[in-house]
């Protein structure tokens, strides 16, 4: 099979054009003209900045107290939150910043975006992405059920029977990882799914049992996954593509007990919001009433043990949230990942401040992690509620699923696109600038031989 190529580009370590150094040297000077731009618009209005400053602490205070209470308390804030915005937009009118300078900031950072894209994009592209021919014997299940109907809505199935491929529709009582494995017994070559992350995870794991490639069709709700693929989320039938000709590569799987996730799974609060028998419908009401329990003044800490990468240990954690590969949480795609192959576990705790100044949240990168707890854990596994016994092993298989998307699919996600203003980004384009592949994803490069 053919590899894709990745611009002349060599292996990690290796030199780097030089098109993408001076992307990469134009980005932070953009953004060193955006500080000093910024120092600049403060000198002048200081001390009048103070306001408005207030005023968005006192918002973000009450916002949180909004969530975190209910009955008075909440109504008060909620109350209090409106005034204080319009506060807010006369305290920054006020302040008279200089909008000439506010405007330098605005390109500057524009700027800078879309130069650290240019910069760093190519290097999220998978080493190992190869041309494969068209599935000779390829089958779709169905879930009709996700998305509020999104396959039905979008003409999936007739499409699908058009192109001439095999398919099931789930039914009430339907086993899918049964179908799945009857489906690979049928001598299917290709295997995809149309529904939520939980559905894609289910049959992604059988697809790793017997090695063959897996086509993920973006038929949920959020479709997390797909996203980080880079598949267009907002056209479900042209996912269709990926059973012809089209583009493959291997992408990294956790486990947590030996059950696979593709995205996340969640415990803590969140775990117990997605155990309530009204989350499924009713999401949004369902955590507006939880979470005054869970993180409001009188909740108490979920049984949670864990060390953190300083050896630290806590006995009770409010959320910890572990993720197949690191989310960007500043980025535009809202918590997208830039790459599905740094063979890493995203791990996140938020734990309640104590007297010795540690941080209340905490965020890591491990290839493995444990957590322990005296009682059942609730979970939220790619979005789905799953009760787990402890200790809970959290492991990451490196390259272990092998996708199959269209070949208008380049193999970088919307995050890797557009990066956020982070410490991990500037580390990138700093390596970048130097001529040198960036240190924290060299683990794209390592070479996987083409099927």
């Amino acid at each position: 099979m053919l590899r894709v190529s990745q611009g002349g580009q060599g292996g990690p370590g290796g030199p780097v054009l030089l098109k993408y150094r001076i992307y990469s040297v134009l980005s932070l000077l953009f953004l060193l003209a955006a500080g000093l731009l910024l120092l600049l618009g403060l000198a002048r209005g200081y001390p009048e900045f103070s306001a408005p400053l207030l005023m968005l602490l006192l918002a973000l205070w009450l916002t949180w107290r909004a969530i975190t209470r209910r009955g008075t308390k909440r109504v008060i804030a909620i109350a209090l939150l409106v005034p204080c915005l319009v506060f807010l937009v006369i305290a920054v009118i006020w302040a008279s910043f200089d909008w000439r300078v506010l405007g330098g900031i605005a390109v500057a950072l524009l700027a800078s975006n879309l130069l650290s894209s240019g910069a760093l994009s190519w290097s999220h592209l998978p080493g190992d992405i190869h041309s494969v021919k068209k599935a000779h014997n390829p089958y779709l299940i169905i879930n009709p059920r996700s998305g509020g109907g999104a396959a039905d809505k979008a003409g999936l199935l007739s499409e699908a029977k058009r192109r001439k491929v095999k398919l099931h529709v789930l039914g009430p009582g339907d086993d899918l990882a049964q179908l799945a494995r009857d489906a690979v017994a049928a001598q299917a070559d290709c295997i995809g799914v149309a529904g939520g992350d939980g559905s894609l995870a289910v049959v992604a794991k059988v697809a790793i049992e017997h090695d063959i490639s897996f086509v993920c069709i973006p038929a949920g709700t959020r479709n997390h996954f797909a996203m980080d693929l880079g598949l267009d989320r907002s056209d479900i039938c042209a996912a269709l593509d990926a059973f012809g000709q089209a583009s493959e590569w291997n992408v990294d799987v956790g486990t947590v007990n030996g059950q696979i996730f593709l995205n996340n799974v969640s415990i803590g609060a969140y775990g117990k919001i997605v155990a309530e028998d009204e989350y499924r419908d009713k999401k949004l009401s369902t955590m507006l009433s939880r979470i005054p329990d869970l993180l409001g003044p009188d909740s108490e800490p979920s049984d949670l043990q864990f060390v953190d990468p300083d050896g630290v240990e806590y006995d009770s954690a409010v959320v910890i949230h572990v993720s197949n590969n690191s989310y960007d949480l500043g980025s535009v795609s809202v918590g997208g990942r830039a790459s599905m192959n740094d063979a890493k576990l995203g791990i996140v705790a938020v734990v309640h401040p104590d007297s010795l100044g540690r941080p209340p949240v905490l965020r890591w990168e491990e290839e493995k992690f444990e957590v322990r707890s005296s009682v059942t854990v609730a979970a939220g596994i790619d979005g789905e509620y799953v009760q787990l016994q402890p200790p809970l092993k959290f492991e990451i298989t490196p390259r272990a699923l092998r996708v199959r998307v269209p070949t208008s699919v380049q193999g970088i996600s919307p995050t890797a696109k557009n990066p956020s203003l982070s410490k991990r980004t500037l580390i990138e384009l700093c390596d970048v600038a130097r001529g040198r592949w960036p240190r924290t994803n060299l683990g794209l490069g390592r070479a996987v031989r083409p099927r």
